[in-house]
């Protein structure tokens, strides 16, 4: 899938060209005259078109691949920004566009029947991180079918590095792609040899040291947060719920998805003009009695369940709750899931499971983190029992990776 290598430190990435900075450059790959691989890349006239959508960041890397499929590829374009720029871009995918994108719904692409194969291919071109962002954030990215590719070996793109051994650069993902898409297309080994020449060039250089570029998985830091989260449409609802009862007849495995909630619980951030629509807490009807073991678990008591509501009920309120344009955030699939089960309202959604907020020390839980990194004064929910507590730590976890966001982002438009 795009480019998954990760950007070296400012040691590692070093230009050859940085020492004698006046030296004339190719201005068509953009390397030192000496460098330049121009002259290596050959002429492909492929059917299937490549569309890069691009990072920004990665535009002026030295070592950037798409660079170099785009000189050689008869019919592909790219398209370059960050999610605030990109999320309303036309990308002019037809019909049959696929994303190149190793989610849990990818095809493989050597599985495809010909007739199932996608006429345009969207390939990512950033690190994983700038990746996962990208797809989360942009809805013309988010409809289209996933697929993916098995690479069987690692790839050679030793002079940035990998998050893990079989990752591929922008390059080499593309030509493994055409390779699956169009066996007879010619050429791809000519620009899989320019791609080698102008890596064992750099890494041949007497100012760089071949060890910097021995590959390594990256270092997990980047909180990769959805500009979603930041950028809002409307308002941002954070929401939390407890699984309704399983039935006794019920197996144990598999039937989280398959149940709605019992306590649903949300408050919404930025809207002081609505006061009294900022908070919302249901319990709705069991369909079973609860047990005092798994009240206590919750951190509840029958009251709680005196005046339940109904499911309709539920879904009557929450739909006046959630808003046209809100953004909704829950920690886990599973909250999407149990609205689902009882046909209440959605509007766009995120995960906070899918963001990394913690950094190289992932078995903190959530609570943990808050505790540790969120800003926890003057700030408290009206919501009770466990359900509750979840959904205030989830809550000051939003408004920490707000901060951070904004700050990220106006580094990237700048």
């Amino acid at each position: 899938m795009g480019s998954t290598a990760i950007r070296l430190n400012d040691a590692r990435q070093r230009d050859d060209s940085e020492s004698v900075p006046d030296r004339p450059r190719c201005f068509r790959c953009f390397r030192p005259h000496s460098q330049c691989y121009c002259a290596l890349i050959p002429s492909i006239e492929n059917e299937t078109e490549i569309v890069l959508v691009q990072h920004v960041s990665e535009r002026d890397h030295p070592f950037n691949t798409a660079r170099m499929v785009r000189a050689a590829l008869d019919r592909t374009k790219l398209v370059c920004g960050n999610s605030k720029s990109l999320v309303s871009a036309e990308l002019g995918l037809g019909s049959s566009a696929g994303l190149l994108y190793p989610s849990k719904t990818a095809t493989t692409l050597a599985k495809l029947p010909a007739n199932e194969k996608p006429k345009q291919l969207v390939v990512i071109d950033g690190t994983w991180p700038q990746a996962k962002t990208l797809v989360r954030d942009l809805p013309q990215l988010k409809k289209l079918p996933h697929y993916q590719l098995l690479p069987t070996e690692p790839g050679n793109y030793r002079i940035r590095l990998e998050p893990d051994d079989v990752s591929l650069s922008t390059l080499e993902a593309v030509v493994q792609a055409l390779r699956e898409l169009e066996p007879e297309l010619g050429d791809l080994d000519k620009l899989i040899g320019a791609f080698d020449t102008m890596v064992q060039r750099q890494l041949d250089h007497p100012l760089v040291k071949s060890s910097h570029y021995s590959g390594g998985r990256k270092s997990g830091r980047n909180l990769n947060i959805p500009a979603g989260l930041v950028y809002p449409e409307k308002s941002i609802v954070v929401a939390y719920g407890e699984l309704e009862c399983r039935e006794k007849t019920e197996a144990s495995d598999g039937l989280k998805s398959q149940r709605g909630p019992l306590v649903w619980s949300a408050h919404r951030l930025g809207v002081a003009q609505e006061p009294y629509l900022e908070n919302f807490e249901s319990f709705l009807k069991p369909k079973r009695p609860l047990t005092n073991s798994f009240l206590s678990h919750l951190g509840l008591s029958p009251h709680h369940f005196e005046n339940c509501e109904t499911v309709n009920e539920f879904r009557e309120r929450w739909s006046s709750f959630l808003k046209d344009g809100d953004t909704l955030v829950v920690h886990h699939p599973s909250g999407i899931q149990m609205l689902e089960h009882v046909n209440a309202k959605l509007v766009s959604w995120m995960t906070l499971k899918s963001i990394n907020f913690k950094g190289q020390d992932s078995r903190r839980t959530l609570g943990e983190f808050v505790k540790d990194e969120c800003e926890m004064d003057d700030f408290h929910l009206p919501h009770v029992g466990r359900a509750g507590k979840r959904l205030a730590n989830a809550v000051r976890l939003v408004k920490y990776l707000r901060k951070a966001g904004l700050k990220n982002l106006k580094v990237e438009s700048g």
